[in-house]
Protein backbone atom coordinates (compact mmCIF):
# COMPACT_ATOMS: atom_id res chain seq x y z
CA UNK A 1 0.00 0.00 0.00
CA UNK A 2 2.72 2.45 1.00
CA UNK A 3 4.77 1.60 -2.07
CA UNK A 4 1.89 2.40 -4.46
CA UNK A 5 1.07 5.63 -2.66
CA UNK A 6 4.70 6.68 -2.92
CA UNK A 7 4.80 5.84 -6.62
CA UNK A 8 1.69 7.90 -7.31
CA UNK A 9 3.09 10.80 -5.31
CA UNK A 10 6.32 10.64 -7.32
CA UNK A 11 4.28 10.56 -10.55
CA UNK A 12 2.37 13.65 -9.51
CA UNK A 13 5.58 15.47 -8.59
CA UNK A 14 7.17 14.50 -11.88
CA UNK A 15 4.16 15.84 -13.76
CA UNK A 16 4.41 19.07 -11.79
CA UNK A 17 8.08 19.40 -12.66
CA UNK A 18 7.37 19.29 -16.39
CA UNK A 19 4.37 21.63 -16.11
CA UNK A 20 1.93 19.23 -17.73
CA UNK A 21 -1.53 19.95 -16.40
CA UNK A 22 -0.27 21.30 -13.09
CA UNK A 23 -0.05 24.46 -11.04
CA UNK A 24 3.41 24.30 -9.56
CA UNK A 25 4.13 25.97 -6.19
CA UNK A 26 6.85 28.60 -5.81
CA UNK A 27 10.33 27.09 -5.41
CA UNK A 28 11.03 26.02 -1.84
CA UNK A 29 7.43 26.39 -0.67
CA UNK A 30 5.89 23.78 1.62
CA UNK A 31 2.27 22.67 1.10
CA UNK A 32 -0.14 24.23 3.55
CA UNK A 33 -3.06 22.38 5.09
CA UNK A 34 -6.49 23.87 5.60
CA UNK A 35 -8.84 26.23 3.84
CA UNK A 36 -11.78 25.94 1.47
CA UNK A 37 -11.43 25.67 -2.31
CA UNK A 38 -14.38 27.23 -4.12
CA UNK A 39 -14.95 25.92 -7.66
CA UNK A 40 -17.23 27.25 -10.39
CA UNK A 41 -18.79 24.43 -12.41
CA UNK A 42 -20.83 24.50 -15.60
CA UNK A 43 -23.99 23.02 -14.15
CA UNK A 44 -25.47 21.60 -10.99
CA UNK A 45 -24.84 18.05 -9.85
CA UNK A 46 -27.50 15.76 -11.31
CA UNK A 47 -27.54 12.86 -8.83
CA UNK A 48 -25.46 11.95 -5.79
CA UNK A 49 -25.10 8.34 -6.99
CA UNK A 50 -22.03 8.19 -9.27
CA UNK A 51 -23.34 5.10 -11.07
CA UNK A 52 -26.21 7.19 -12.45
CA UNK A 53 -24.39 10.21 -13.89
CA UNK A 54 -22.47 11.06 -17.04
CA UNK A 55 -22.27 14.87 -16.89
CA UNK A 56 -18.96 16.60 -16.21
CA UNK A 57 -20.01 18.38 -13.02
CA UNK A 58 -21.36 15.28 -11.28
CA UNK A 59 -18.34 13.21 -12.22
CA UNK A 60 -15.85 15.85 -11.04
CA UNK A 61 -17.60 15.94 -7.66
CA UNK A 62 -17.82 12.16 -7.40
CA UNK A 63 -14.12 11.79 -8.27
CA UNK A 64 -13.24 13.38 -4.92
CA UNK A 65 -15.44 11.04 -2.91
CA UNK A 66 -15.50 7.59 -4.50
CA UNK A 67 -12.77 5.22 -5.67
CA UNK A 68 -12.82 2.15 -7.84
CA UNK A 69 -10.72 -0.96 -7.87
CA UNK A 70 -8.56 0.73 -10.50
CA UNK A 71 -8.03 4.30 -11.68
CA UNK A 72 -5.83 6.36 -13.97
CA UNK A 73 -2.30 7.52 -13.34
CA UNK A 74 -2.51 11.27 -12.59
CA UNK A 75 -2.40 13.35 -15.76
CA UNK A 76 -3.15 10.46 -18.13
CA UNK A 77 -6.22 9.11 -19.91
CA UNK A 78 -5.18 5.50 -20.48
CA UNK A 79 -2.56 4.39 -17.91
CA UNK A 80 -4.41 2.14 -15.47
CA UNK A 81 -3.18 1.87 -11.87
CA UNK A 82 -4.58 -0.03 -8.89
CA UNK A 83 -6.53 1.99 -6.32
CA UNK A 84 -8.71 -0.07 -3.95
CA UNK A 85 -7.14 -3.17 -5.44
CA UNK A 86 -3.63 -3.82 -4.16
CA UNK A 87 -2.40 -4.51 -7.69
CA UNK A 88 -3.77 -4.84 -11.18
CA UNK A 89 -5.86 -8.00 -11.53
CA UNK A 90 -4.61 -11.33 -12.79
CA UNK A 91 -6.35 -12.26 -16.03
CA UNK A 92 -6.93 -15.82 -17.18
CA UNK A 93 -5.37 -16.82 -20.53
CA UNK A 94 -8.80 -16.87 -22.17
CA UNK A 95 -9.51 -13.30 -21.03
CA UNK A 96 -12.69 -14.30 -19.20
CA UNK A 97 -11.67 -14.14 -15.55
CA UNK A 98 -10.11 -11.23 -13.64
CA UNK A 99 -8.95 -11.85 -10.08
CA UNK A 100 -8.33 -8.86 -7.81
CA UNK A 101 -6.61 -8.78 -4.46
CA UNK A 102 -7.88 -5.92 -2.32
CA UNK A 103 -6.27 -3.51 0.10
CA UNK A 104 -7.10 -4.08 3.73
CA UNK A 105 -7.92 -1.78 6.64
CA UNK A 106 -10.06 0.59 4.56
CA UNK A 107 -13.42 1.89 5.72
CA UNK A 108 -16.19 3.70 3.90
CA UNK A 109 -17.10 7.17 5.12
CA UNK A 110 -19.95 5.72 7.20
CA UNK A 111 -17.62 3.31 9.02
CA UNK A 112 -18.58 0.23 7.01
CA UNK A 113 -15.66 -2.05 6.19
CA UNK A 114 -14.41 -2.10 2.62
CA UNK A 115 -13.96 -5.70 1.55
CA UNK A 116 -14.72 -8.16 -1.21
CA UNK A 117 -18.37 -8.49 -0.19
CA UNK A 118 -18.79 -4.73 -0.63
CA UNK A 119 -17.28 -4.88 -4.13
CA UNK A 120 -19.52 -7.78 -5.10
CA UNK A 121 -22.54 -5.92 -3.74
CA UNK A 122 -21.80 -2.92 -5.98
CA UNK A 123 -21.29 -4.92 -9.16
CA UNK A 124 -24.34 -7.07 -8.44
CA UNK A 125 -26.40 -3.93 -7.85
CA UNK A 126 -25.40 -2.36 -11.18
CA UNK A 127 -26.03 -5.62 -13.00
CA UNK A 128 -29.51 -5.87 -11.48
CA UNK A 129 -30.68 -2.32 -12.22
CA UNK A 130 -34.27 -2.67 -13.50
CA UNK A 131 -35.58 -1.13 -16.70
CA UNK A 132 -36.64 2.45 -16.24
CA UNK A 133 -34.86 5.27 -14.42
CA UNK A 134 -31.93 3.24 -13.10
CA UNK A 135 -31.01 1.57 -16.38
CA UNK A 136 -31.64 4.77 -18.32
CA UNK A 137 -29.13 6.69 -16.19
CA UNK A 138 -26.48 3.98 -15.69
CA UNK A 139 -25.06 4.72 -19.12
CA UNK A 140 -21.44 3.94 -18.27
CA UNK A 141 -22.27 0.43 -17.05
CA UNK A 142 -24.35 -0.20 -20.18
CA UNK A 143 -21.57 1.13 -22.42
CA UNK A 144 -18.88 -0.92 -20.70
CA UNK A 145 -20.76 -4.23 -20.58
CA UNK A 146 -23.41 -3.98 -23.28
CA UNK A 147 -26.43 -4.01 -21.02
CA UNK A 148 -27.79 -5.35 -17.75
CA UNK A 149 -28.73 -8.73 -16.36
CA UNK A 150 -28.39 -11.54 -18.88
CA UNK A 151 -27.56 -9.08 -21.66
CA UNK A 152 -24.49 -7.82 -19.80
CA UNK A 153 -21.07 -9.25 -20.52
CA UNK A 154 -20.57 -9.78 -16.79
CA UNK A 155 -21.30 -13.43 -16.06
CA UNK A 156 -20.68 -13.29 -12.31
CA UNK A 157 -18.84 -11.49 -9.50
CA UNK A 158 -17.58 -13.66 -6.68
CA UNK A 159 -16.00 -12.94 -3.29
CA UNK A 160 -14.29 -16.17 -2.19
CA UNK A 161 -12.76 -14.37 0.81
CA UNK A 162 -12.58 -10.85 2.27
CA UNK A 163 -9.66 -9.75 0.11
CA UNK A 164 -10.38 -11.49 -3.20
CA UNK A 165 -12.81 -10.52 -5.97
CA UNK A 166 -13.27 -12.61 -9.10
CA UNK A 167 -15.09 -11.06 -12.07
CA UNK A 168 -16.05 -13.47 -14.83
CA UNK A 169 -17.03 -12.27 -18.29
CA UNK A 170 -19.15 -14.05 -20.87
CA UNK A 171 -16.71 -13.08 -23.66
CA UNK A 172 -13.22 -11.54 -23.68
CA UNK A 173 -13.31 -7.74 -23.52
CA UNK A 174 -10.03 -5.93 -24.09
CA UNK A 175 -11.40 -2.61 -22.80
CA UNK A 176 -12.47 -4.13 -19.47
CA UNK A 177 -9.82 -2.60 -17.20
CA UNK A 178 -9.75 0.83 -18.83
CA UNK A 179 -13.54 1.10 -18.76
CA UNK A 180 -13.55 0.60 -14.98
CA UNK A 181 -11.38 3.61 -14.14
CA UNK A 182 -14.07 6.32 -13.93
CA UNK A 183 -16.25 7.52 -11.03
CA UNK A 184 -19.24 5.58 -12.37
CA UNK A 185 -17.48 2.43 -11.13
CA UNK A 186 -16.64 3.85 -7.72
CA UNK A 187 -17.37 1.41 -4.90
CA UNK A 188 -20.06 2.71 -2.52
CA UNK A 189 -20.92 1.58 0.99
CA UNK A 190 -23.62 -1.10 0.62
CA UNK A 191 -24.92 -0.10 4.05
CA UNK A 192 -25.60 3.49 2.98
CA UNK A 193 -27.42 2.38 -0.16
CA UNK A 194 -29.62 -0.02 1.78
CA UNK A 195 -30.61 2.31 4.62
CA UNK A 196 -31.22 5.28 2.32
CA UNK A 197 -33.32 3.49 -0.32
CA UNK A 198 -30.65 3.80 -2.99
CA UNK A 199 -32.30 1.13 -5.12
CA UNK A 200 -35.63 2.93 -5.37
CA UNK A 201 -36.41 2.53 -9.09
CA UNK A 202 -38.02 5.98 -9.33
CA UNK A 203 -35.26 8.56 -9.09
CA UNK A 204 -37.59 11.36 -8.08
CA UNK A 205 -38.33 9.27 -4.95
CA UNK A 206 -34.77 7.99 -4.40
CA UNK A 207 -33.34 9.74 -1.29
CA UNK A 208 -29.82 8.40 -1.92
CA UNK A 209 -29.65 9.79 -5.46
CA UNK A 210 -31.27 13.06 -4.37
CA UNK A 211 -28.83 13.46 -1.45
CA UNK A 212 -31.59 13.82 1.11
CA UNK A 213 -30.25 13.67 4.64
CA UNK A 214 -26.83 15.23 4.05
CA UNK A 215 -23.51 13.82 5.17
CA UNK A 216 -23.20 10.05 5.36
CA UNK A 217 -26.49 9.51 3.53
CA UNK A 218 -25.40 9.70 -0.12
CA UNK A 219 -22.25 9.21 -2.21
CA UNK A 220 -20.61 7.26 0.62
CA UNK A 221 -17.25 6.13 -0.74
CA UNK A 222 -13.67 5.66 0.44
CA UNK A 223 -12.08 8.74 -1.14
CA UNK A 224 -10.11 11.69 0.24
CA UNK A 225 -13.23 13.85 0.64
CA UNK A 226 -16.68 13.10 2.07
CA UNK A 227 -20.00 14.33 0.76
CA UNK A 228 -21.45 16.92 3.15
CA UNK A 229 -24.41 18.78 1.63
CA UNK A 230 -26.18 19.73 -1.56
CA UNK A 231 -28.37 22.77 -1.95
CA UNK A 232 -29.67 22.37 -5.54
CA UNK A 233 -28.68 25.19 -7.89
CA UNK A 234 -26.59 26.78 -5.17
CA UNK A 235 -23.69 24.63 -3.96
CA UNK A 236 -22.32 21.19 -3.17
CA UNK A 237 -19.96 20.87 -0.21
CA UNK A 238 -17.37 18.18 0.45
CA UNK A 239 -15.25 17.91 3.59
CA UNK A 240 -11.85 16.36 4.21
CA UNK A 241 -11.78 12.67 5.11
CA UNK A 242 -9.43 12.72 8.12
CA UNK A 243 -9.09 8.95 8.08
CA UNK A 244 -8.30 8.57 4.40
CA UNK A 245 -6.47 5.27 3.93
CA UNK A 246 -3.79 6.58 1.54
CA UNK A 247 -1.49 8.57 3.84
CA UNK A 248 0.50 10.00 0.90
CA UNK A 249 -2.70 11.15 -0.79
CA UNK A 250 -4.48 12.78 2.13
CA UNK A 251 -5.93 16.14 1.12
CA UNK A 252 -4.55 19.48 2.22
CA UNK A 253 -7.89 21.25 1.93
CA UNK A 254 -10.49 21.16 4.70
CA UNK A 255 -13.37 21.64 2.29
CA UNK A 256 -14.34 21.98 -1.37
CA UNK A 257 -17.42 23.93 -2.37
CA UNK A 258 -18.74 23.56 -5.93
CA UNK A 259 -20.92 26.40 -7.24
CA UNK A 260 -22.91 26.02 -10.47
CA UNK A 261 -23.03 28.98 -12.85
CA UNK A 262 -25.33 29.34 -15.82
CA UNK A 263 -22.72 30.34 -18.41
CA UNK A 264 -19.04 30.81 -19.07
CA UNK A 265 -19.12 34.58 -18.63
CA UNK A 266 -20.62 34.22 -15.16
CA UNK A 267 -18.01 31.64 -14.17
CA UNK A 268 -15.10 33.80 -15.34
CA UNK A 269 -16.64 36.85 -13.71
CA UNK A 270 -16.79 34.97 -10.42
CA UNK A 271 -13.12 34.05 -10.81
CA UNK A 272 -12.08 37.61 -11.63
CA UNK A 273 -13.98 39.00 -8.66
CA UNK A 274 -12.56 36.43 -6.27
CA UNK A 275 -15.95 34.83 -5.60
CA UNK A 276 -14.40 31.49 -6.58
CA UNK A 277 -10.85 30.16 -6.55
CA UNK A 278 -11.04 27.93 -9.61
CA UNK A 279 -13.13 27.45 -12.77
CA UNK A 280 -13.29 23.78 -13.69
CA UNK A 281 -13.41 24.31 -17.46
CA UNK A 282 -12.66 27.34 -19.63
CA UNK A 283 -13.88 28.05 -23.14
CA UNK A 284 -11.43 29.80 -25.50
CA UNK A 285 -12.75 33.32 -24.78
CA UNK A 286 -12.35 32.66 -21.08
CA UNK A 287 -8.82 31.31 -21.63
CA UNK A 288 -7.81 34.61 -23.20
CA UNK A 289 -9.36 36.60 -20.34
CA UNK A 290 -7.55 34.52 -17.73
CA UNK A 291 -4.26 34.87 -19.61
CA UNK A 292 -4.64 38.63 -19.46
CA UNK A 293 -5.12 38.80 -15.68
CA UNK A 294 -1.97 38.80 -13.53
CA UNK A 295 -3.91 37.42 -10.57
CA UNK A 296 -5.05 34.34 -12.48
CA UNK A 297 -3.44 31.40 -14.22
CA UNK A 298 -4.32 28.70 -16.73
CA UNK A 299 -4.27 25.15 -15.36
CA UNK A 300 -3.63 22.80 -18.24
CA UNK A 301 -5.87 19.77 -18.50
CA UNK A 302 -3.23 17.12 -19.06
CA UNK A 303 -3.47 14.66 -21.96
CA UNK A 304 -6.34 15.28 -24.35
CA UNK A 305 -9.32 12.96 -24.53
CA UNK A 306 -11.44 15.29 -26.65
CA UNK A 307 -11.57 15.36 -30.45
CA UNK A 308 -13.15 17.43 -33.22
CA UNK A 309 -13.59 16.38 -36.83
CA UNK A 310 -15.39 16.91 -40.11
CA UNK A 311 -17.89 14.07 -40.20
CA UNK A 312 -19.02 12.77 -43.56
CA UNK A 313 -21.77 10.61 -44.95
CA UNK A 314 -20.05 8.23 -47.38
CA UNK A 315 -23.24 7.02 -49.09
CA UNK A 316 -23.47 7.13 -52.88
CA UNK A 317 -26.51 9.37 -52.62
CA UNK A 318 -28.16 11.42 -49.89
CA UNK A 319 -31.84 12.29 -49.90
CA UNK A 320 -31.99 11.17 -53.56
CA UNK A 321 -29.05 13.27 -54.80
CA UNK A 322 -25.60 12.00 -55.84
CA UNK A 323 -23.04 12.44 -53.08
CA UNK A 324 -19.47 13.45 -54.04
CA UNK A 325 -18.23 12.32 -50.61
CA UNK A 326 -18.62 8.73 -51.81
CA UNK A 327 -15.49 9.44 -53.86
CA UNK A 328 -12.32 8.82 -51.81
CA UNK A 329 -10.32 11.44 -53.71
CA UNK A 330 -12.89 14.08 -52.78
CA UNK A 331 -12.51 13.15 -49.13
CA UNK A 332 -8.70 13.35 -49.39
CA UNK A 333 -9.03 16.71 -51.13
CA UNK A 334 -10.99 18.01 -48.15
CA UNK A 335 -8.42 16.59 -45.73
CA UNK A 336 -5.65 18.45 -47.59
CA UNK A 337 -7.57 21.70 -47.93
CA UNK A 338 -8.31 22.41 -44.27
CA UNK A 339 -5.76 24.44 -42.30
CA UNK A 340 -6.12 22.70 -38.94
CA UNK A 341 -3.60 24.81 -37.04
CA UNK A 342 -5.57 27.94 -37.86
CA UNK A 343 -8.63 26.37 -36.22
CA UNK A 344 -6.57 25.56 -33.12
CA UNK A 345 -5.48 29.18 -32.89
CA UNK A 346 -8.79 30.83 -33.78
CA UNK A 347 -11.35 28.70 -31.98
CA UNK A 348 -9.45 26.91 -29.18
CA UNK A 349 -7.12 29.69 -27.98
CA UNK A 350 -4.20 27.41 -28.84
CA UNK A 351 -5.35 24.82 -26.29
CA UNK A 352 -5.48 21.96 -28.80
CA UNK A 353 -3.20 19.90 -31.02
CA UNK A 354 -3.59 19.09 -34.70
CA UNK A 355 -5.00 15.57 -34.98
CA UNK A 356 -3.17 12.78 -36.71
CA UNK A 357 -5.54 9.89 -36.10
CA UNK A 358 -9.15 9.33 -35.16
CA UNK A 359 -8.36 9.34 -31.44
CA UNK A 360 -6.03 11.47 -29.30
CA UNK A 361 -2.35 10.69 -29.00
CA UNK A 362 -2.70 9.81 -25.31
CA UNK A 363 -5.42 7.23 -25.93
CA UNK A 364 -4.68 3.55 -25.52
CA UNK A 365 -3.18 1.94 -28.67
CA UNK A 366 -2.96 5.24 -30.55
CA UNK A 367 -1.01 5.08 -33.80
CA UNK A 368 0.22 8.12 -35.67
CA UNK A 369 -1.17 7.95 -39.21
CA UNK A 370 0.65 10.86 -40.90
CA UNK A 371 -2.59 12.25 -42.27
CA UNK A 372 -2.53 14.82 -45.08
CA UNK A 373 -1.27 18.21 -44.00
CA UNK A 374 -2.51 21.55 -45.28
CA UNK A 375 -1.54 21.68 -48.96
CA UNK A 376 -3.74 23.58 -51.42
CA UNK A 377 -1.87 22.23 -54.46
CA UNK A 378 -2.29 18.66 -53.27
CA UNK A 379 -5.97 19.27 -52.51
CA UNK A 380 -6.58 20.53 -56.04
CA UNK A 381 -4.76 17.50 -57.41
CA UNK A 382 -7.09 15.20 -55.46
CA UNK A 383 -10.09 17.08 -56.86
CA UNK A 384 -8.76 16.58 -60.39
CA UNK A 385 -8.17 12.87 -59.75
CA UNK A 386 -11.70 12.47 -58.46
CA UNK A 387 -13.26 13.39 -61.79
CA UNK A 388 -15.87 15.39 -59.93
CA UNK A 389 -16.37 18.98 -61.05
CA UNK A 390 -18.80 21.86 -61.40
CA UNK A 391 -22.05 21.67 -59.50
CA UNK A 392 -21.10 18.21 -58.25
CA UNK A 393 -18.61 19.94 -55.92
CA UNK A 394 -21.38 21.67 -53.98
CA UNK A 395 -21.53 20.44 -50.38
CA UNK A 396 -23.74 21.07 -47.38
CA UNK A 397 -21.81 21.54 -44.13
CA UNK A 398 -23.91 21.46 -40.96
CA UNK A 399 -23.22 22.61 -37.44
CA UNK A 400 -25.40 22.29 -34.32
CA UNK A 401 -27.07 25.28 -32.73
CA UNK A 402 -27.00 24.93 -28.97
CA UNK A 403 -24.71 25.18 -25.95
CA UNK A 404 -20.98 25.31 -26.67
CA UNK A 405 -18.99 22.24 -25.69
CA UNK A 406 -15.34 21.53 -24.94
CA UNK A 407 -14.98 19.81 -28.32
CA UNK A 408 -16.93 22.48 -30.26
CA UNK A 409 -16.69 25.84 -28.46
CA UNK A 410 -17.70 27.74 -31.63
CA UNK A 411 -19.27 25.31 -34.10
CA UNK A 412 -20.56 28.09 -36.38
CA UNK A 413 -17.16 29.79 -36.61
CA UNK A 414 -15.42 26.47 -37.24
CA UNK A 415 -17.88 25.50 -39.98
CA UNK A 416 -17.50 28.85 -41.71
CA UNK A 417 -13.69 28.62 -41.59
CA UNK A 418 -13.80 25.12 -43.08
CA UNK A 419 -16.12 26.35 -45.84
CA UNK A 420 -13.71 29.16 -46.68
CA UNK A 421 -10.75 26.76 -46.89
CA UNK A 422 -12.69 24.42 -49.18
CA UNK A 423 -13.69 27.31 -51.43
CA UNK A 424 -10.02 27.89 -52.28
CA UNK A 425 -9.70 24.43 -53.85
CA UNK A 426 -12.91 24.45 -55.89
CA UNK A 427 -15.72 23.45 -53.55
CA UNK A 428 -18.85 25.44 -52.92
CA UNK A 429 -20.02 24.91 -49.36
CA UNK A 430 -23.46 25.78 -48.01
CA UNK A 431 -23.14 26.24 -44.25
CA UNK A 432 -26.34 25.16 -42.53
CA UNK A 433 -27.52 24.71 -38.98
CA UNK A 434 -30.35 23.35 -36.86
CA UNK A 435 -30.98 22.88 -33.17
CA UNK A 436 -28.75 20.27 -31.59
CA UNK A 437 -31.64 18.44 -29.94
CA UNK A 438 -33.66 16.85 -31.33
CA UNK A 439 -33.16 17.89 -34.97
CA UNK A 440 -29.40 17.79 -35.52
CA UNK A 441 -28.81 14.68 -33.42
CA UNK A 442 -31.68 12.85 -35.11
CA UNK A 443 -30.71 13.86 -38.65
CA UNK A 444 -27.07 12.99 -38.00
CA UNK A 445 -27.92 9.52 -36.67
CA UNK A 446 -30.36 8.73 -39.47
CA UNK A 447 -27.99 9.71 -42.29
CA UNK A 448 -29.78 12.85 -43.49
CA UNK A 449 -26.72 15.09 -43.14
CA UNK A 450 -24.03 15.17 -45.83
CA UNK A 451 -21.16 16.73 -43.89
CA UNK A 452 -21.03 18.23 -40.39
CA UNK A 453 -18.68 19.34 -37.63
CA UNK A 454 -18.67 17.08 -34.60
CA UNK A 455 -16.75 16.45 -31.41
CA UNK A 456 -16.36 13.86 -28.70
CA UNK A 457 -14.98 13.66 -25.18
CA UNK A 458 -14.12 10.12 -24.17
CA UNK A 459 -15.84 8.10 -21.46
CA UNK A 460 -12.56 6.21 -21.21
CA UNK A 461 -9.43 6.74 -23.29
CA UNK A 462 -9.62 3.60 -25.38
CA UNK A 463 -9.85 3.00 -29.13
CA UNK A 464 -13.22 1.28 -28.79
CA UNK A 465 -14.77 4.48 -27.41
CA UNK A 466 -13.50 6.51 -30.37
CA UNK A 467 -13.17 4.23 -33.40
CA UNK A 468 -16.04 1.85 -32.72
CA UNK A 469 -18.66 3.35 -30.42
CA UNK A 470 -18.02 6.93 -31.48
CA UNK A 471 -17.58 6.34 -35.19
CA UNK A 472 -17.63 3.27 -37.36
CA UNK A 473 -19.30 0.38 -35.53
CA UNK A 474 -21.67 -1.68 -37.64
CA UNK A 475 -25.38 -1.52 -36.88
CA UNK A 476 -27.52 -4.58 -37.59
CA UNK A 477 -24.70 -6.18 -39.55
CA UNK A 478 -23.86 -3.23 -41.78
CA UNK A 479 -22.57 0.30 -41.93
CA UNK A 480 -24.27 2.76 -39.61
CA UNK A 481 -26.68 5.14 -41.37
CA UNK A 482 -24.80 8.05 -39.79
CA UNK A 483 -21.59 7.61 -41.80
CA UNK A 484 -22.59 4.90 -44.30
CA UNK A 485 -18.98 3.76 -44.25
CA UNK A 486 -18.91 0.13 -45.36
CA UNK A 487 -15.60 -1.52 -44.57
CA UNK A 488 -15.88 -5.18 -43.64
CA UNK A 489 -12.14 -5.49 -43.01
CA UNK A 490 -12.35 -2.64 -40.50
CA UNK A 491 -15.36 -4.19 -38.79
CA UNK A 492 -13.51 -7.49 -38.53
CA UNK A 493 -10.38 -5.81 -37.13
CA UNK A 494 -12.31 -3.81 -34.53
CA UNK A 495 -14.40 -6.79 -33.46
CA UNK A 496 -11.29 -8.93 -33.06
CA UNK A 497 -9.44 -6.19 -31.16
CA UNK A 498 -12.30 -5.59 -28.73
CA UNK A 499 -12.68 -9.32 -28.05
CA UNK A 500 -8.93 -9.97 -27.75
CA UNK A 501 -7.83 -11.97 -24.72
CA UNK A 502 -4.44 -10.24 -24.43
CA UNK A 503 -3.08 -6.73 -24.91
CA UNK A 504 -0.68 -7.65 -27.74
CA UNK A 505 -3.53 -8.96 -29.88
CA UNK A 506 -5.68 -5.96 -29.00
CA UNK A 507 -2.91 -3.53 -29.92
CA UNK A 508 -2.35 -5.27 -33.25
CA UNK A 509 -6.05 -5.18 -34.07
CA UNK A 510 -6.52 -1.51 -33.20
CA UNK A 511 -3.35 -0.61 -35.11
CA UNK A 512 -4.72 -2.30 -38.21
CA UNK A 513 -8.06 -0.57 -37.69
CA UNK A 514 -6.42 2.85 -37.68
CA UNK A 515 -4.47 2.00 -40.84
CA UNK A 516 -7.65 0.92 -42.62
CA UNK A 517 -9.47 4.11 -41.67
CA UNK A 518 -6.52 6.28 -42.73
CA UNK A 519 -6.44 4.61 -46.14
CA UNK A 520 -10.07 5.66 -46.79
CA UNK A 521 -10.43 8.99 -44.94
CA UNK A 522 -14.16 8.46 -44.24
CA UNK A 523 -14.07 11.53 -41.98
CA UNK A 524 -11.41 14.19 -41.41
CA UNK A 525 -9.90 14.47 -37.92
CA UNK A 526 -9.16 18.09 -37.09
CA UNK A 527 -7.75 18.42 -33.59
CA UNK A 528 -7.43 17.07 -30.07
CA UNK A 529 -8.69 19.69 -27.62
CA UNK A 530 -7.34 20.25 -24.14
CA UNK A 531 -9.63 21.02 -21.19
CA UNK A 532 -7.92 23.93 -19.41
CA UNK A 533 -9.10 25.19 -16.05
CA UNK A 534 -8.48 28.63 -14.61
CA UNK A 535 -7.54 29.61 -11.07
CA UNK A 536 -6.26 32.23 -8.72
CA UNK A 537 -2.46 32.22 -8.59
CA UNK A 538 -2.52 30.93 -5.01
CA UNK A 539 -4.13 27.64 -6.11
CA UNK A 540 -1.30 25.12 -6.49
CA UNK A 541 -0.89 21.38 -6.84
CA UNK A 542 -3.53 20.90 -9.55
CA UNK A 543 -2.92 17.92 -11.88
CA UNK A 544 -5.10 17.82 -14.99
CA UNK A 545 -6.85 14.56 -15.72
CA UNK A 546 -7.27 14.89 -19.48
CA UNK A 547 -10.98 14.16 -19.20
CA UNK A 548 -11.93 16.97 -16.83
CA UNK A 549 -12.33 14.66 -13.83
CA UNK A 550 -9.42 15.71 -11.62
CA UNK A 551 -8.63 14.37 -8.17
CA UNK A 552 -8.15 17.51 -6.09
CA UNK A 553 -6.52 15.99 -3.01
CA UNK A 554 -3.13 17.35 -4.17
CA UNK A 555 -4.40 20.95 -4.34
CA UNK A 556 -3.50 23.48 -1.63
CA UNK A 557 -3.86 27.20 -1.16
CA UNK A 558 -0.65 29.22 -1.02
CA UNK A 559 -2.05 32.13 0.95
Amino acid sequence: MKRLASLLAVAALAAAACGSGTSSPPPGSVPKSGGTLSIAIGGDMVYADPALVSDDSSMLIAAQVVEGLVGLKPGTVSEVVPVLASDLPTASPDGLTYTYKLRTGIKFHDGTDFNARAVKSNYDRWQAFPKGDLQDHATYYAAAFGGFGDTSNVASVEAPDNTTVVIKLRAPQSNFLLSQTGPAFGILSPTSIQVNDGDNPTLSNNPYALAQGGKGKSMVGTGPFMFSEWTPNDHIALVKNPGYWNAAGRPYLDQIVFKPYADSAARVGALESGAVDLVASLDPAAVNKVRGDANLRILHGGSSCTTAQISMNNASDINGAANPLANKNVRFAIASAVEKQSYVNAFYAGEAAVADSWMPAAAQYYKREYLPSYDVTKARSYVAQSGVSGTALILDLWYPTGPATASLPDPKGLAEAIAQDLLTVGFTVNVKTEALSPNFESDQASGKLQMWVSGRTCRWGGPDDFLSTGLFRYVNGGASPEFNYQNDDLNTAMTAALSAADSATARSGWSRAQDLIAADMPTVPLLDAMLPAGAQTYVVGFVGSGGGVENLSSVWLNK
